[in-house]
C-alpha cells in the first residue's frame, strides 16, 4: 500500500517541468502568506526575492520558502515574495507544504544566497520534470 501511495504521489508531483515566471509577471503573494522578514532593517539591507514558477506540476501544493531554516512565506504557482535582510550570507530553501499528498513531497532544498546592501537578489523555485524541487538564482 505504501508503494502505491508513493507512486501516486510521485505521479501527481512529477510530469512536465514548471515554466519560469519573470518577476515583472509574477503576482505578489498576499500578506497572509508572508510570514517573516517583511520589515526593512534599520541600516544596511538588501532584498531577496523568491519567485515560484508557473505550471501544473505541484500546483495543488503550496511551496514554503525558508530563510536560514525559518519559514518566511508560502507561495502558489506564479507568485513572488520579497524579504528584507541585512547584508550577509543566508540559506534560502523551499519545500512543499500542507497536508495529505503535499506532506509527502520532496525534502526541503536549500541554497546559499549572498545578500548585498542596496541590491535585489532573485531566486526561482521550480519543479523539474523528475518531480524534484529546486531553488536557484535567476535574472528573470
Amino acid at each position: 500500500m505504501r508503494i502505491l501511495i508513493g507512486a501516486l504521489t510521485a505521479a501527481l508531483l512529477a510530469g512536465c517541468a514548471t515554466s519560469p515566471t519573470p518577476s515583472s509577471e509574477a503576482k505578489q503573494a498576499p500578506a497572509s502568506q508572508l510570514l517573516a522578514y517583511q520589515a526593512k532593517p534599520s541600516g544596511a539591507y538588501g532584498t531577496l526575492q523568491v519567485i515560484r514558477d508557473s505550471g501544473q506540476t505541484g500546483s495543488l501544493c503550496s511551496m514554503a520558502v525558508f530563510i536560514d531554516g525559518k519559514q518566511a512565506a508560502k507561495l502558489e504557482p506564479g507568485q513572488k515574495a520579497s524579504f528584507y535582510l541585512p547584508p550577509d550570507s543566508v540559506s534560502v530553501g523551499a519545500a512543499y507544504t500542507g497536508s495529505g499528498i503535499c506532506s509527502m513531497g520532496a525534502a526541503r532544498v536549500e541554497r546559499e544566497a549572498i545578500v548585498k546592501d542596496g541590491a535585489v537578489k532573485k531566486y526561482r523555485v521550480f519543479t523539474g520534470g523528475d518531480g524534484q524541487i529546486d531553488i536557484l538564482p535567476t535574472t528573470l
